[in-house]
């Protein structure tokens, strides 16, 4: 559970992963960027097609416990939306990518430690 984000980081329940399902569902049929659906468009066809009303915030959990269990082998995402990649090199070099955004986040973490343990000193 991380601190702040409770609601979100709790335990999935037994109606949630009801949605989970669903979604992991809707999103094997998309395969090839071509076909990724964002986030606001999932979260509106689950609320008009199964009435299932989920938040932005959920709806990410959701995403990770999907990719977590590998719900949607090969599951890519970009500001297009959601997608299956159409291969194995595109979901490689997707791959990579979101590495690549890892390492800048916890380079940017690394540097947050170091002027905060700089700025107590200075005090």
């Amino acid at each position: 559970m991380i601190p702040g984000f409770e609601e979100f980081t709790e335990d999935v329940t037994s109606s949630e992963l009801e949605a989970i399902n669903m979604i992991a569902n809707g999103l094997n049929a998309r395969v090839g960027v071509v076909n990724a659906i964002t986030n606001a468009e999932a979260r509106k066809m689950l609320y008009i097609n199964k009435g299932v009303n989920v938040s932005d915030p959920k709806f990410r959990k959701f995403i990770q416990y999907i990719r977590a269990y590998n719900l949607c082998p090969m599951l890519c995402a970009s500001s297009k939306g959601y997608w299956i990649a159409k291969d194995r090199e595109e979901y490689i070099k997707y791959r990579e990518a979101f590495s690549s955004r890892v390492r800048a986040m916890k380079f940017t973490e690394s540097c947050m430690f170091h002027f905060d343990m700089e700025n107590n000193v200075l005090k």
